[in-house]
């Protein structure tokens, strides 16, 4: 039994087959898939899909760090958002890579009023953040120190240094691993050091395929070979790993239900 955390199932490279994709999860032994929101509409599309087949989908909500700086009201959004049928806020976060060699003052200053209102928000409703971080660590971290407690969270499709997972766990915060783990050395080399009880298995789909499918378009039934890849990196049985990590899952994403869980 896993539960996939992060799979862009509203996505327009689903809307053939995705009853077939949420099918074939099923067959895999993935519980249950969470829908992150990577905008206004992605997010209400996700929580219309979740409610269709509440027996195996979750939705989060939440405004990308390239949404807030196309103009994307937050507030706004923030305050038409229905919580009741979500089970985090994100994915939301920063991310420098397209400003590389430029400054880019405003818009990175977009992208951390952006985040620092959504994980504001995520505070005062008790949701755990989905946080997407790529080159953009130190303004993370300063933005999650200047609030007023630490929000539960992950840090999305982690792949940061050694320092960067040290400060996250520091916080108390899970990270997410994604298909990139079955080729990426460096991070291979960082998740090595990393106790599975701080870990999240994502499929990021349709992105992020692991191997032997890289390439392709991901679904929710590869998360197992992710599994099978941490599996092998930490030393730990599969059966362990599935199990964790589903632990893990439940006690970040539904509380209420870990200790059920557990038992």
């Amino acid at each position: 039994m896993f539960i996939d955390t992060h799979c862009h199932l509203t996505d327009s490279r689903f809307c053939q087959d995705r009853n077939v994709v949420i099918a074939n999860a099923k067959k895999a032994g993935i519980k249950r898939i969470i829908i992150p929101g990577s905008g206004a509409q992605a997010s209400i599309d996700g929580i219309e899909l979740a409610k269709s087949r509440p027996d195996v989908l979750s939705a989060a909500a939440g405004i990308d760090p390239y949404e807030s700086v196309r103009g994307c009201a937050v507030g706004e959004f923030l305050r038409r958002l229905d919580t009741s049928f979500i089970c985090a806020i994100g994915e939301c976060g920063l991310d420098y890579h397209a400003y590389q060699g430029f400054p880019a003052i405003g818009k990175k200053d977009d992208q951390k009023r952006s985040f620092e209102e959504q994980a504001l928000f995520s505070l005062n409703h008790n949701l755990p953040l989905i946080i997407h971080c790529r080159d953009a660590f130190d303004d993370l971290f300063a933005i999650l120190d200047s609030l007023p407690s630490m929000p539960r969270g992950v840090i999305h499709c982690f792949a940061g240094t050694q320092e960067h997972a040290k400060k996250a766990l520091q916080r108390n915060l899970f990270l997410g691993v994604d298909g990139n783990i079955t080729y990426g050395k460096k991070l291979q080399a960082v998740l090595s050091t990393i106790e599975l009880s701080a870990l999240l298995l994502e499929t990021d789909a349709p992105y992020l395929t692991p191997e032997p499918h890289r390439g392709q378009r991901n679904e929710p039934k590869y998360l197992r070979l992710t599994a099978k890849a941490l599996s092998k990196l930490l030393q730990i049985d599969e059966k362990v790993v599935e199990m964790q990590t589903t632990i893990n899952a439940y006690r970040l994403f539904f509380p209420q239900q870990a200790a059920e869980m557990i038992q």
